[in-house]
């Protein structure tokens, strides 16, 4: 087995129970606002700032979803929780972890540069992969995302799992899956979900895919004016 095709047996998992679909249409509603009210130029809004409030924004809305009376999630297998803030989603005794690429774009993130020691719930699940079932580190400067697993006498089993989103400052959105590793390389498989595309978005008719804002940016709309009175005397009132 490779590490390729395990990662496509948890995908497999987590597309029957819907779980896929559901992570990307809430990446895509948390994003759409967030993208619109992003104002480097006239907030000094930062890219780390807004991944940050995205990211609770996810967190805080999958929790809904989940809570609701009509989510068929907990009938499926299905659990949220948030160990030390963030979102970790089990299916069955599968992990998903749900993590934001750096910066504001959809291109293939730099995979190499992902790190796991700023969160004590990713080093673990990244130390899950197994040193032991492994081959040798790839060679300086070399991206392995497949490696063969020699026979060491027992299948590796890897159920923790990263869902990585990315989105651009148009509200556009991209998801992919991957399999963490606590050495090099940082990643053992990575799969694409979905990437949005700005000429479908034009196109859309409805909401599964984005389109980019329609209004005008934040800082250009005009200030409303707050209604003002004076408040009457007590002695006024009384005439």
């Amino acid at each position: 087995m490779t590490a390729l095709a395990a990662l496509h047996e948890c995908k497999q998992a987590l597309e029957e129970r819907e779980v896929l679909a559901w992570l990307r249409q809430a990446t895509r509603m948390m994003w759409r606002p967030n993208a619109e009210r992003y104002e480097p130029s006239h907030l000094f809004d930062t890219p780390r700032g807004v991944a940050g409030l995205a990211w609770e924004n996810l967190r805080e809305r999958m929790l809904a979803d989940y809570r609701s009376p009509r989510a068929p999630w907990r009938a499926r297998g299905v659990r949220l929780t948030v160990p030390h803030g963030s979102l970790l989603i089990h299916v069955d005794d599968l992990a998903v972890h749900v993590i934001k690429a750096p910066g504001l774009r959809l291109r293939e993130p730099e995979w190499a540069r992902f790190v796991w020691d700023t969160s004590t719930t990713r080093h673990a699940a990244a130390r899950n992969a197994g040193d032991g079932v492994l081959p040798p580190p790839p060679m300086e400067g070399q991206l392995a995302f497949d490696f063969d697993i020699p026979w060491s006498g027992r299948c590796p089993v890897w159920r923790d799992v990263f869902f990585v989103w990315a989105g651009d400052t148009t509200g556009l959105t991209a998801g992919w899956l991957g399999l963490p590793h606590l050495g090099p390389p940082r990643w053992l498989a990575v799969t694409p979900l979905w990437r949005d595309d700005m000429t479908a978005a034009a196109e859309a008719t409805t909401d599964d895919v984005p389109r980019g804002p329609a209004a005008s940016a934040f800082s250009e709309r005009d200030v409303p004016e707050a209604p003002v009175s004076l408040k009457r005397r007590p002695e006024q009132a009384t005439r």
